[in-house]
């Protein structure tokens, strides 16, 4: 009982913990022109674009916002050096194209603002990722009448390199992106320009290590009992995922130092290891029954596994499963 009521508060403190991280990730593409300007559908909403911008282009995102909200956008990059992400605001309620650079194309019956960044001395730590980014250009301003926005991100002297927009300030995912989040963190390391066995190595190898060793602890009882190597499987996606974010979040604080950041997602590392080696013990200790306190075990930590995007979904799902499954279907 002290283990479930455990979980629950941990429960409580890992959807607490997700709106301080939110934003919603997502990768354009071809929005090189006005034309083709990435249409966002709710701008209240926050949202992190990872995008790039090639030597004397930009990028465009369009949206709109009602009287009594607020733009807010701001750019930022993984890349140190001088390269820097500046910003370009266009709307009908604007006036004068004043500073506009050449390569930004400014709509007939629209002004622009034009923000041009500054590289911090050291980047910030983003604990959704996690990562490290130089936070470069940044507008926020009351919204006092409905109006259409046209944003264009672009580099001053036309550098080449990964640049992001964040927009809006409201965090909330809607189920679908919610559970797509595991996928696009691996996206989102990629596009800061790590190596694919940087980004997803540490999560291959405690697999395949944890899997080698559950297969010799149990040898060929698990002909006998594959509902338990299912969740043996599913405990070591968790462990993995958790060990990947912890590698993860090394090499950012690396480059950021300490951060109180950290503490949020050290929760995304603790939740999916703990859940993920109590799966595995109790998949080599259990003899094909799964006891009804076991069950409800079985389904806390699949809950917490799945709101700390552990084990690409699948890890949490086969949790699950197995605490509602009929008994027929686990038993030996």
């Amino acid at each position: 009982m002290k283990t479930v009521r455990a979980g629950v508060v941990l429960l409580v403190l890992c959807m607490l913990a997700v709106p301080v991280l939110a934003h919603v990730p997502s990768f354009p593409v071809d929005n090189t022109s006005p034309e083709r300007a990435v249409e966002v559908p709710d701008a209240v909403k926050s949202w992190s674009f990872y995008d790039r911008l090639d030597g004397g282009g930009a990028k465009y995102y369009r949206f709109s916002l009602d009287a009594g909200e607020r733009l807010q956008v701001s750019t930022f990059t993984p890349r140190d050096g001088e390269f820097t992400p500046s910003i370009v605001v266009m709307s009908p309620s604007l006036d004068g194209t004043e500073g506009v650079p050449a390569g930004v194309t400014v709509p007939d019956g629209m002004g622009a603002v034009v923000v041009e960044g500054e590289r911090p001395a050291q980047p910030g730590y983003e604990p959704f990722a996690p990562s490290a980014n130089y936070q470069t250009a940044e507008l926020s301003r009351p919204v006092e009448s409905q109006t259409t926005y046209l944003v264009a991100i672009y580099e001053p002297e036309n550098r080449s390199g990964p640049a992001g927009v964040a927009l809006g300030y409201s965090e909330e995912f809607s189920p679908v992106e919610y559970l797509t989040v595991p996928f696009d963190l691996v996206q989102t390391h990629l596009w800061e320009g790590k190596h694919p066995l940087v980004v997803l190595g540490p999560f291959m190898l405690t697999v395949l290590v944890g899997l080698n060793l559950v297969w010799e602890r149990r040898g060929r009882d698990w002909r006998q009992t594959p509902a338990l190597l299912l969740l043996a499987a599913a405990g070591l996606l968790l462990v993995g995922t958790g060990v990947n974010t912890l590698v993860q979040m090394g090499l950012a604080l690396w480059h950021t130092g300490p951060t109180a950041g950290a503490v949020v997602t050290a929760i995304f590392v603790v939740v999916p290891v703990v859940c993920g080696l109590w799966a595995v013990r109790l998949a080599l200790r259990t003899d094909g029954t799964v006891a009804v306190g076991t069950r409800l075990g079985l389904a806390v930590a699949g809950v917490l596994s799945l709101v700390t995007w552990g084990g690409f979904i699948v890890g949490p799902v086969v949790l699950l499963g197995m605490a509602l499954a009929p008994e027929r279907l686990v038993e030996a």
